[in-house]
């Protein structure tokens, strides 16, 4: 039995690994996952997973991950949020009819890895066109690695200030809201009624009913989770639809409040 179950695991595996893009659209864009990939993680990196919240949300010790990125095609315009690790990227946007030299602009939540592993390859910057937006916040905290890949992009780079309590224009019809905790910049951005909310969350089916965990990877875990609670209470007053790095396929859907201090997201369809 032990044996059927494993087969059927990676099966599922194998089929959510497929799935690498999905389309929603807006009222005035289309918004394109660029999935990395699915993955199952455990909880060894959770922050106040209680032995109650585990039964309850994750009773086999493991919850579905994602890595994603998102293109976003509005005004005539070709846009990244983030370029994921690089390694499913330009197979996905070719996979959605646009080349690199075609992006137009780049926006970054934050400089992790995982989210700016796409800029640079063979010594070159992959996106030779596109305009890189990133907050001055995050570029004052990063790291050599980081700062060596921005470099790359040093001559068509703007460092801007996201909006506080409430979205700043960015770029075309692209806004910012500071959304500091996971790292010092983070930041969401908006397209018409869409968040896109970076690493608000990592462990969507623990911290969507559960908001108060928080993971390792946050440089200030006690600011994410104020920050993610701020957020998420956002979302729900504003009746927004929310795109996510680490939510899983299709990594786009709606929040609700669940009445006991948690959220019921839903996948768009």
């Amino acid at each position: 039995m032990k044996i059927i179950i494993t087969i059927a695991i990676l099966f599922v595996s194998l089929v959510l690994q497929a799935q690498n893009t999905f389309t929603y659209k807006t009222k005035n864009a289309e918004i394109i996952l660029l999935s990395e990939g699915q993955r199952v993680n455990n909880l060894n990196n959770l922050i106040g997973a209680t032995e109650e919240i585990i039964a309850s949300a994750a009773p086999d010790k493991t919850y579905p991950g994602a890595t994603n990125a998102f293109l976003i095609k509005t005004e005539g315009k070709n846009i990244l949020a983030d370029t994921g690790v690089g390694r499913e990227l330009f197979k996905n946007l070719e996979h959605s009819g646009v080349t690199p030299e075609q992006i137009d602009a780049i926006i970054l939540t934050h400089l992790h890895g995982d989210h700016i592993g796409g800029l640079v390859a063979s010594d070159k910057a992959m996106f030779p066109n596109a305009k890189l937006y990133l907050s001055n916040e995050e570029y004052k905290s990063a790291g050599e690695s980081a700062k060596k890949i921005l470099s790359y992009y040093s001559h068509n780079m703007t460092l801007f200030e996201p909006g506080d309590d409430k979205p700043a224009k960015l770029y075309g019809n692209i806004k910012s809201m500071k959304s500091y905790g996971h790292t010092p910049g983070h930041t969401v951005f908006f397209i018409d009624d869409l968040i896109i909310w970076g690493d608000l969350t990592h462990a969507m089916a623990i911290q969507m009913p559960y908001p108060k965990v928080a993971i390792t990877y946050d440089t200030n875990p006690e600011e994410a989770v104020k920050t993610r609670l701020k957020l998420l209470e956002y979302i729900v007053s504003k009746n927004l639809t929310a795109a996510g790095m680490h939510i899983p396929y299709p990594g786009i859907g709606t929040l609700k409040a669940d009445g006991k201090g948690g959220y019921v997201f839903t996948p768009v369809k």
